[in-house]
């Protein structure tokens, strides 16, 4: 076993890239993952719009319309001097203004005269605000037109009962991702990095100097040279995948089990376990010194990282980049967590889907493989 104990020797020596990796994955997933939980959190949260108004009227449908918007809203009264309203569109003291004309009740309800607004361009407050003045004119002529009263318009309008909105459940998750989710996402990171640089110093670790004619010429087979060094390779590998899903259970344990996902999760991991080997096997079998060697681990864990959606989320990647990140493993991995993620119980298209991202997966291993036979060939 001396090829095997060599390999162990030269990663025993680089563990420190192990931890440093692992330290910056933890890192990156606890503020990840506050993030996103906090953007979720107040996802659904009504947010209210500065408005200013101009009340020109001061009849009880002006004031109406004013206590209707300090509902949800920050309502300051403003004179109507043109150089106030300036300044307070352009320090922001207000998004929307709109002024409300003498003889309100006549012209803008009973009529068809629109009310004068001004806003600041392209902003989501002075379309909320537009969307509640508008509901209030509509509401209004609706209650003119069946012969209400100014006092009883006014009183109706208050009172309007707030509409009762209700999420349906479709993926049994509630609209929630599980804290773990995060964990997985990020995973690639951590496989990518610390497999291809340890496989990478090891492997150039054996190509230097005459070592490998000397290997050659040893009375150890080259077949069990070969195995030997698959051998401790796969047990690197396996071992680092192994410190990272301890780490998930420990963090996550009782949330993750009470899934129904765990196996498939598990699955995932173990494909793109294949994918890091075999990427760092073929890397390690093109470098030939230590700056290389960081440079092309770098582009290919954080090039496939920021496209295929890990650090940057699916969702918010063009059209353009999903299409380029398709042939890349890292975009299948995630597209298959981005499931597991979604669907709190995996069945039916659902779980084909899964079972095809994984198995693209197992392809791109086995095309990492065979040109990593095919260069060993071509430079014996």
């Amino acid at each position: 076993m001396t090829v095997f104990k060599a390999y162990m020797k030269i990663a025993k020596k680089n563990l420190w890239l192990l931890f440093m990796y692992m330290g910056i994955f933890f890192i990156l997933t606890i503020v990840f993952q506050g993030t996103a939980q906090k953007s979720e959190s107040e996802g659904y949260q009504s947010s209210g719009a500065k408005i200013g108004v101009v009340d020109g009227d001061r009849g009880i449908l002006a004031e109406s319309l004013i206590r209707t918007l300090q509902e949800k809203n920050e309502v300051l009264l403003l004179s109507g001097d043109q150089e106030e309203l300036q300044e307070s569109l352009f320090y922001r003291s207000v998004d929307y203004i709109v002024r409300i004309p003498k003889d309100f009740a006549a012209r803008c309800i009973e009529g068809d005269e629109k009310l004068k607004v001004t806003t600041v361009p392209g902003t989501f407050a002075g379309s909320y605000a537009e969307q509640a003045v508008s509901s209030f004119i509509y509401s209004a002529r609706s209650y003119r037109a069946a012969g209400f009263s100014d006092q009883e318009i006014a009183e109706a309008a208050v009172e309007q009962p707030e509409t009762e909105v209700t999420l349906m459940d479709f993926t049994g998750n509630k609209g929630e991702e599980p804290a773990y989710v995060y964990y997985y996402r990020y995973l690639p990171f951590l496989l990518l990095s610390v497999i291809c640089y340890m496989m990478g110093y090891i492997l150039m670790g054996f190509g230097r100097g005459h070592l490998p004619e000397r290997m050659r010429a040893s009375a150890i087979p080259a077949k069990r040279q070969t195995a030997e060094g698959l051998l401790a390779a796969g047990v690197i590998s396996f071992g680092v995948w192994t410190m990272s899903t301890a780490a998930v259970f420990l963090l996550y344990g009782r949330q993750i089990l009470a899934g129904n996902n765990v196996g498939y999760y598990i699955l995932n991991s173990i494909s793109l376990l294949a994918v890091s080997l075999t990427l760092a096997y073929l890397i390690g079998t093109l470098v030939k010194d230590s700056n290389a060697l960081s440079g092309i681990v770098n582009i290919a864990a954080l090039g496939m990282c920021f496209v295929c959606g890990t650090f940057v989320e699916m969702d918010y990647l063009s059209p353009a980049v999903k299409k380029a990140a398709q042939f890349l493993p890292v975009y299948w991995y995630e597209t298959v967590n981005n499931l597991l993620a979604g669907y709190s119980t995996i069945s039916g298209d659902v779980r084909i889907e899964v079972l095809q991202g994984i198995g693209i997966q197992l392809v791109f291993a086995a095309t990492f493989a065979c040109v990593t036979l095919a260069v060993s060939r071509k430079r014996a």
